[in-house]
């Protein structure tokens, strides 16, 4: 049988650098926290073509790659530790990372490496039911590429 290596969610990062050289980067840690990282070329270019010797026949769309965008989403309970960086973050660009942070043992790395891009805090809300811990949500949108670096 095959099984597949999976990784447990306490090794998913996201941090956000302080543009020193070289950049040092900082976890933003929050309790039981769900992460989401999603890259897309929604924005595709697409044009219906015919064959020109038989215009009868039927045509088809052909599409060409558009704009990438991406968006981070941290979904939590709030960390009071992190609350004066994430007011500071807010509507500023700054490097974020993306990573699995898996250590080499005692199993092996599954993603050695990181995704990197220019982005904002572009939406905060938190809130608590009477009795509960406080929610926070963050959303942090591209302005600029979301690349791949090996470790």
């Amino acid at each position: 049988m095959a099984v597949p290596s999976i990784l447990k969610d306490t090794y998913v990062n996201v941090l956000y650098g302080d543009g020193a050289t070289p950049e040092v980067f900082t976890v933003l840690c929050f309790g039981q926290p769900t992460k989401d990282l999603t890259i897309s070329y929604a924005a595709q270019y697409e044009t219906t073509l015919k064959d020109c010797a038989n215009p009868e026949d039927v045509g088809y769309i052909a599409r060409d790659v558009g704009p990438q965008d991406w968006s981070i989403s941290i979904n939590g309970q709030m960390n009071r530790a992190n609350m004066d960086a994430i007011r500071g973050l807010m509507g500023v660009k700054k490097n974020f990372r993306f990573d699995l942070d898996e250590p080499a043992a005692p199993a092996t790395a599954v993603d050695a490496g990181h995704w990197q891009g220019v982005g904002m805090i572009s939406e905060l809300a938190f809130g608590a039911s009477d009795g509960e811990f406080v929610s926070l949500s963050i959303s942090i949108t591209g302005a600029g590429l979301m690349t791949w670096t090996d470790a």
